[in-house]
């Protein structure tokens, strides 16, 4: 076992040397195998096809194999940034982010052009500073980082992965995010602009005095109007009857 380990170093160290420099292209890449094939036979002894293909596909296990597990390489050979995007937008509520109105543009004709209806999502946006976008995963676009935002066209409750947006990974830093405080439905954003309501005009209320003396219809005669009765004190009345005499009333 150890003879063997130690021959597959000695091969794989051979043939790094022997490759440095080497282009990926089908005669260059031939021509490297060739020669990491001829080293492995002159080290190990072993001309055999299969014993070859094992050694390759253990040399694949131990140096490819690590790298696909990345499934998302940058063209640096980072492969951790999409799990650093992921984990950027990650969380109840993190998924929402203002952006310029300006930005979406662009985005917004381009989905018009495919047959999309933008109409509602404009208007909606018209009445803010910003519009808004959300996160749905990180994209490798034209062999640039991106991060894929949905623009919700139907309304923040409806899922739209077909319509995305794109900002690159390097602008995407949290000091340069505006995130938002709720969703577009939450927040009341979904919202046509209130109709303005014409004033109705009110028509003044006149007060009529009502005469003292009212005329009846078909007749000539008027009569007064009925008032108020004026409240008297009998006891008041008695006292100022001066006429009265005490004693009439005495023989009984």
């Amino acid at each position: 076992m150890g003879i063997n380990q130690n021959s597959d170093q000695s091969v794989q160290s051979v043939s790094v040397q022997s490759n440095e420099g080497v282009s990926m292209n089908t005669v260059d890449f031939k021509i490297a195998l060739q020669q990491h094939y001829a080293n492995f036979v002159q080290l190990t002894g072993k001309g055999g096809y299969t014993d070859f293909r094992k050694h390759v596909e253990a040399s694949m296990k131990a140096a490819v194999k690590p790298m696909c597990s990345r499934s998302a390489m940058s063209p640096s050979g980072d492969g951790t940034w999409r799990d650093q995007v992921k984990a950027q937008f990650k969380g109840r509520g993190r998924q929402w982010i203002w952006v310029a109105k300006e930005s979406v543009q662009f985005t917004i004709d381009r989905l018009s052009g495919e047959g999309f209806d933008t109409v509602d999502y404009e208007r909606w946006i018209a009445n803010q500073d910003n519009a808004w976008v959300r996160f749905a995963g990180p994209r490798v676009v034209e062999g640039v980082a991106m991060g894929a935002f949905e623009l919700r066209l139907d309304g923040s409750k409806v899922d739209c992965p077909k319509m995305l947006h794109y900002i690159p990974v390097d602008e995407l830093d949290e000091e340069n995010l505006n995130r938002m405080s709720g969703t577009p439905h939450s927040l009341g954003l979904e919202v046509d602009a209130p109709v303005a309501q014409e004033e109705v005009a009110m028509t003044p209320v006149v007060e009529t005095e009502i005469p003292d003396q009212v005329a009846m219809t078909g007749s000539n005669e008027t009569f007064e109007a009925e008032s108020e009765e004026e409240y008297v004190d009998v006891m008041d009345v008695m006292d100022d009857c001066e006429d009265i005499d005490d004693d009439l009333f005495g023989e009984f």
